[in-house]
């Protein structure tokens, strides 16, 4: 629309871009309702929170030599399976939990968005810090929600470019509180932001919080995939731990990437295949933290592509970039769901541990996986102890 002003000069007026909110925004953190709960007691559980879903995977060929986790290229490759709404451009989610009453706001430039209805567009979670972004995906921040609403701008985002999720190598309060002590080791004097695109080029984009950088730093994959020939690593999946980004490629390669001399490289790739050890039709891989560890998590359909009949759990050797298989997660229980993970010890809300709950194809319905019977039945969620934890006062 083209106005005049009082002295007859044309002029288009700048058009705000403005969020297309979700009639029906998808619950955040998907967790069962007694977990829910306890959370909104204590806040401060969001932080044990270490990933944003996982990804589904296929084999494009017969699975006929893949028993181990340890095998050569001649196994079959993988493809990715992507439901309709992972093809959708934009996720709107709303938070659940009660300790989440304020309205939530996108500082930009020039401009603020609110949002009345508490809910945003996820792009990931690490660190207690949500990566979110606006209606047109073009403006992306960090957000705080353990209480505190603390929100951090990030560089506008290039919308030509897929952004399938973000993820931070250390929490922001390191080097915030604690600012280049000699006593902290070196991944405390710095954040970093990432982004995996899902393709080879560019493969990532980087941002160093606290530093004086004007937008992402795009970097290509120029690697050889070891269980593809003649094909590029393609990521997929990552997390940040201790400073350094451990990424899962589409393969079940996994590459360590640290910030050297001020550039991102790869330093370091793994010494075997991240896959289950049993013959499956498809998976979906999780990896979360606990108890300074990395864990991935594989729900197996064996038999059908519509039902979880296996899990299986690997723990990373961080010195031998090795997956071993984990028999058992003692006092440890996990929920991985398909845009959630979370690691809680069980004796500390009083109820048994050594299980995994888990969803399905994006269902409220719970599963439990228990690691010592090897046994999946459903479930409502964990029977938690609320005596243990004092009610938060408003």
């Amino acid at each position: 629309m083209i106005q005049k002003t009082k002295n007859g000069r044309k002029f288009s007026p700048r058009k705000e871009a403005t969020p297309s909110p979700n009639p029906n925004p998808k619950p955040w953190p998907n967790l069962p309702p007694q977990l829910i709960t306890l959370i909104a007691i204590q806040p401060s559980l969001m932080r044990k929170i270490t990933a944003l879903g996982g990804t589904t995977k296929s084999w494009r060929a017969a699975p006929a030599c893949y028993r181990k986790m340890d095998d050569k290229p001649r196994m079959p490759l993988l493809v990715e399976i992507c439901s309709a709404d992972d093809r959708r451009p934009q996720h709107s989610h709303k938070i659940e939990v009660s300790f989440h009453e304020k309205y939530f706001f996108f500082y930009c430039k020039r401009r603020s968005y609110q949002y009345r209805d508490r809910w945003i567009y996820f792009k990931g979670y690490s660190h207690g810090q949500l990566v979110a972004m606006n209606g047109d995906l073009s403006e992306c921040t960090l957000w705080e929600p353990e209480g505190k609403y603390d929100t951090r701008c990030l560089p506008s985002w290039d919308c030509n470019l897929p952004f399938k999720f973000a993820t931070l190598s250390s929490s922001p309060d390191d080097w915030t509180k604690y600012p280049k002590l000699p006593s902290l080791p070196k991944h405390r004097y710095s954040c970093n932001v990432m982004v995996l695109t899902g393709i080879c080029s560019p493969a990532f984009a980087f941002f160093r919080l606290g530093k004086d950088q004007k937008g992402w730093i795009v970097e290509n994959c120029t690697l050889t995939e070891p269980y593809a020939s003649n094909q590029r690593m393609q990521f997929t999946n990552a997390i940040g731990f201790q400073g350094k980004f451990y990424a899962l490629s589409l393969q079940g390669s996994l590459a360590v990437i640290e910030d050297i001399d001020s550039c991102f490289q790869i330093t370091a790739t793994g010494a075997n295949r991240a896959v289950p050890s049993v013959v499956s039709r498809q998976f979906r891989e999780y990896l979360l933290e606990s108890n300074g560890e990395i864990f991935l998590v594989f729900l197996i359909s064996r038999k059908s592509i519509n039902a979880v009949d296996d899990v299986e759990v690997f723990r990373l050797d961080i010195c031998k970039l090795l997956w071993v298989k984990v028999e058992s997660l003692g006092d440890m229980m996990f929920f991985v769901e398909n845009e959630c993970c979370m690691s809680l010890s069980a004796s500390k809300v009083g109820c048994r541990g050594n299980c995994i709950y888990f969803t399905h194809h994006r269902v409220k319905e719970w599963w439990v996986f228990d690691m010592e019977t090897c046994c999946i039945s459903s479930t409502s969620g964990p029977n938690i102890e609320f005596t243990k934890y004092p009610m938060r006062m408003n």
